[in-house]
C-alpha cells in the first residue's frame, strides 16, 4: 500500500467528466493517490509528458483520438506502466484489440467503484514491487557508497597515522596534515593555527590552497572565536552561511570545519578547513574524521618537538665534546712543552749553583733573587703537572 510520502499516481482519460470525477471522488482517495484528468486523447497524451503517471485508465470510445489510437501514441512515448481500458459491455472485441497493442486489463461500463478499484489495485501491485525494488536498490547503492567512502577514509586516515608518527620534520609533517584534511572533506583550503605558549594566541603557522589575504596573515596571530570554542570544548565543529558570519570570519566563506589538536587532555591548536569557491556546505559525518586525522596531526607535532629538542641537545653535547677534545689536545700540548723545558731548567739551575760554589766571585744579588723565583716557579708549574695528568 503506498504511504502518504508517495503516493501512486493516476491518470484518467476519458471524455465523460461525471465518470472522471466518480473516480476521482469515490474511488481514489487523495491519501493514497495523485489523480490527474484528461478530457480526450491529445490532453491525455500532454499529461503522461508531464504527471508522469503510474497507471492510467483509458476510455476506448472518445471523439477524436481513440483509445486504440491512444495506446499506439503512448507505446511510442516509452510508457510501460499499467493500462486498464473501460468499453460498453458488447464491445469485448474492442478490448481484446486494446491487450495487443499495450492494455494490461479492462472495466465494462457502467463501472462499479469496487471493481475499479481491485483493478486498479491489481495494477499497480506490480508498480508498487518495482518502485520497492527500485527504492531498496537505490539505498543499498547509497550505503555501498557511504561504506566505499567510510572504507577509504579509514585506510587514509590509517596510512597518514603511521606516516605522521615516523615523520619528524615539521614542514613536512603539516603538508601530509593538510593534504590528507582537504581530501577527505573535499574542501577548497585547510589551516593549521598552533598555540604559542609564551603568548597563550594562536598563530597561522600553515596553509593550503589559501586565499591571498590568508597568505599575508601566515606567521601572525589570529582572532578566532571559533578556534577558541572549539579548543576549550576539545570537540570538532561545522558552521556554514548566515551562522558562520556572526563569528566575524572571511565574507567569502561559505562553510567551515574547526578540529581542535588534542594531546593529553590538552588543545594545542585546531585544524581547520573551508569552501570559498565550491557552493557547499560540509557533512557532520565529516567531523569525526577530521577529528582523528587532528589527533594524529597532535601526536605527530609533539614527535616532532621532541625530535628536534633531542636533536638539539645532542648537537650541543657534540659541541661541548668537541670543546673538551681540544681543551684536552691543548693541555697535552702544554704538558709536553713544560716536560720539555724542565729538564733544561734543572740543569741550569744546578749548573748556576754549582758556579756559585765553586767560583770565587758571588752573582749578584738581583741574579741570585731571579734564580731562586725560577726555581720556585719550575717546581709549582711541575706540582700542576702531576696534578693534570692524575
Amino acid at each position: 500500500m503506498a504511504t502518504n510520502k508517495q503516493r501512486d499516481r493516476v491518470l484518467i482519460v476519458d471524455d465523460d467528466p461525471e465518470i472522471r470525477l466518480m473516480l476521482r471522488e469515490q474511488v481514489l482517495s487523495k491519501d493514497r493517490f495523485e489523480v490527474f484528468e484528461a478530457k480526450d486523447g491529445p490532453d491525455g497524451l500532454a499529461r503522461i509528458r508531464t504527471a508522469a503517471p503510474d497507471l492510467i485508465v483509458l476510455d476506448l470510445v472518445m471523439p477524436g483520438l481513440s483509445g486504440s489510437d491512444f495506446l499506439v501514441a503512448i507505446k511510442s512515448q516509452g510508457y510501460t506502466g499499467p493500462i486498464i481500458v473501460a468499453t460498453k459491455r458488447g464491445n469485448e472485441a474492442m478490448a481484446i484489440d486494446a491487450f495487443r497493442l499495450g492494455a494490461t486489463d479492462y472495466l465494462t461500463k457502467p463501472l462499479r467503484e469496487a471493481e475499479v478499484l481491485r483493478a486498479i489495485e491489481h495494477g499497480l501491485a506490480e508498480v508498487r514491487l518495482r518502485r520497492d525494488r527500485n527504492n531498496l536498490t537505490e539505498k543499498l547503492q547509497q550505503s555501498n557508497g557511504e561504506l566505499q567512502a567510510r572504507l577509504k577514509e579509514l585506510t587514509t586516515l590509517s596510512a597518514i597515522g603511521k606516516s605522521l608518527t615516523t615523520v619528524f620534520d615539521a614542514q613536512q609533517l603539516f603538508q601530509q596534515v593538510l593534504e590528507a584534511a582537504i581530501q577527505m572533506a573535499e574542501a577548497d583550503h585547510a589551516t593549521l593555527l598552533l598555540l604559542d605558549e609564551s603568548t597563550n594566541r594562536l598563530i597561522l603557522r600553515t596553509g593550503k590552497n589559501l586565499t591571498l589575504v590568508m597568505q599575508e596573515r601566515l606567521g601572525e596571530p589570529v582572532t578566532d572565536e571559533l578556534a577558541t570554542l572549539v579548543m576549550s570544548s576539545g570537540q570538532p565543529l561545522t558552521v556554514a552561511g548566515d551562522n558562520l558570519q556572526r563569528f566575524r570570519v572571511s565574507a567569502d566563506l561559505l562553510a567551515v570545519v574547526y578540529a581542535p589538536l588534542n594531546l593529553k587532555g590538552k588543545s594545542i591548536g585546531v585544524l581547520t578547513v573551508g569552501n570559498h569557491r565550491k557552493r557547499r556546505v560540509f557533512d557532520e559525518g565529516i567531523l569525526p574524521v577530521l577529528g582523528v586525522l587532528a589527533d594524529y596531526a597532535a601526536i605527530g607535532i609533539a614527535n616532532a618537538r621532541l625530535f628536534n629538542a633531542l636533536e638539539g641537545r645532542a648537537r650541543a653535547m657534540e659541541r661541548a665534546y668537541e670543546e673538551l677534545q681540544a681543551r684536552d689536545r691543548s693541555r697535552g700540548k702544554l704538558i709536553e712543552n713544560v716536560m720539555a723545558l724542565h729538564n733544561p731548567l734543572v740543569t741550569l739551575l744546578n749548573d748556576l749553583k754549582r758556579i756559585t760554589t765553586t767560583s770565587s766571585s758571588a752573582l749578584p744579588p738581583s741574579l741570585t733573587k731571579h734564580l731562586a723565583d725560577l726555581q720556585k716557579m719550575v717546581t709549582a708549574l711541575m706540582q700542576a703537572v702531576d696534578e693534570a695528568k692524575r
